[in-house]
């Protein structure tokens, strides 16, 4: 067993860390890292200022009064004194999600995020849907495995293995820890959790506007793998496990819906439509709200998905980015004329369109729509109920969840840039302009819309 680092105990207006391997066993820590335990230092910063720093107590557990301070990530350095060169050296270092204030309850968030759900659109091809979060750490398939994940931590290399994975994320996270996926075969037990578009999950959360009255709210989706298609799949520069994407509602004050924010790519890979006719390599599009052009069903965006790599777009169709074209949802080809290769373009497979728990259908599934609870994130999680998923505690690492082939490696909410720098992220996204793009996108959109109503017992 390895021991805990860490146990994040409180994350609100009182922030308490503790250090139980520091306690127990001062030793080990000494022989494994050179690192003296007494006299050891932490500092607590906040948008790069630091908010309190201190000597670390003999019990090992570090509290700081929060109250009048803002929500959002705050990073915690914990120093001590190297005994190979004699100078303090970083012995830990995490962010933490901290939460001291909420201007709406649990309740209206959920009744927010009911209300404002998207409808995902994917592609007739797609093999991978999304999944629980728990399904990333402890699904059957991957105890099953004996695998382990391999990650260069304060001790050394340490091979993780998958059955410990869930109880390792909680109390050994560090925010220059990366989980080294090259101990999987990319043909190995990720790649066979496919999820099921009859159980799968989406998730919801809440990050309010460091600077004015503005709130967000997230859905999220994760995937046990990404494989991408074409070219990429080919040269294997791209595909991973541990997927994971995002899009965005942005509120004004009063409730009011400003705009959709869809993430799809890393930032400066530019992306192409229509061949040129939109090119953008900021990772994300924005569209004002409300928007009579796109593609939706009563107040619930239509939100395509790209078959492999589940990036999200304004729009289905085919998408251009370095050596990989993907298309996103389903294109019915009498009205845009794109070379998508799907058998009988003119109807949807059940398994394309997931639908929010409150539009029932005839013909396609609803996903299970879960609170991400960033202000509960705790390293020993509490009792499950309908406004908490104890799974979220695995976020509590704050290390690199993805590790990509050729590429640079990602975390996972809120640790991402997407929720620490929600603001730059939301305002300095790519503005989409329907008026640019040809009227028979337009109406495609339309159709796309009335072909998804048509097939909800209650229509709107």
């Amino acid at each position: 067993m390895i021991p805990h680092t860490f146990s994040i105990l409180e994350a609100g207006q009182k922030l308490v860390v503790d250090l139980p391997w520091c306690r127990s066993n001062p030793e080990e820590i000494h022989e494994k890292t050179r690192i003296l335990t007494q006299d050891m230092q932490y500092r607590l910063t906040f948008d790069g200022k630091i908010i309190k720093e201190g000597k670390v107590g003999r019990d090992f557990r570090i509290e700081v009064d929060l109250r009048g301070q803002k929500s959002g990530v705050y990073t915690m350095q914990v120093m001590g004194n190297g005994t190979t060169d004699g100078g303090v050296r970083e012995f830990w270092k995490q962010h933490i999600f901290v939460q001291t204030s909420s201007r709406k309850t649990p309740e209206q968030i959920r009744e927010i995020a009911n209300r404002y759900a998207p409808i995902f659109l994917f592609s007739k091809k797609e093999q991978y849907f999304p999944v629980a979060l728990g399904d990333l750490i402890h699904s059957p398939e991957l105890l099953k495995s004996n695998g382990k994940i391999s990650v260069d931590s304060i001790a050394g290399e340490l091979h993780v293995p998958i059955t410990e994975l869930d109880e390792f994320l909680r109390h050994n996270g560090h925010a220059d820890y990366l989980l080294n996926q090259s101990v999987f075969d990319l043909d190995g037990v990720f790649k066979e959790i496919h999820g099921d578009f009859r159980r799968s999950v989406v998730y919801y959360s809440y990050i309010e506007d460091k600077n004015s009255d503005r709130f967000f709210i997230n859905y999220h989706t994760f995937y046990a793998f990404d494989p991408k298609t074409g070219i990429a799949k080919m040269l294997n520069i791209g595909p991973h496990v541990f997927d994971r994407e995002s899009l965005t509602m942005v509120f004004r004050g009063d409730g009011t819906p400003e705009s959709l924010v869809l993430s799809g790519h890393l930032e400066n890979q530019p992306i192409l439509f229509l061949e040129k006719l939109m090119i953008w390599s900021t990772g994300r599009v924005r569209i004002p709200a409300p928007d009579p052009y796109g593609p939706s069903v009563d107040t619930h965006p239509i939100v395509p998905v790209a078959e492999g790599s589940h990036a999200l777009y304004p729009t289905a169709g085919l998408y251009h980015i370095s050596l990989l074209t993907e298309l996103a949802g389903h294109v019915f080809r009498n009205i845009l004329q794109m070379d998508t290769d799907d058998d009988d373009p003119r109807e949807m497979d059940t398994h394309q369109v997931l639908l929010p728990p409150t539009m029932p259908s005839d013909k396609f599934a609803n996903y299970d729509l879960r609170p991400l609870r960033f202000d509960l994130m705790r390293s020993e999680p509490g009792s499950a109920s309908p406004l908490y998923d104890p799974s979220v505690c695995a976020l509590v690492f704050s290390g690199y969840w993805v590790d990509v082939p050729g590429l640079h490696n990602e975390r996972f909410p809120p640790f991402s840039r997407k929720e620490m720098e929600i603001e730059d992220w939301i305002d300095q996204a790519y503005l989409w302009k329907w008026e640019e793009l040809p009227p028979d996108v337009l109406k495609h959109n339309k159709a796309l819309s009335e072909y998804i109503a048509k097939h909800l017992k209650s229509p709107p």
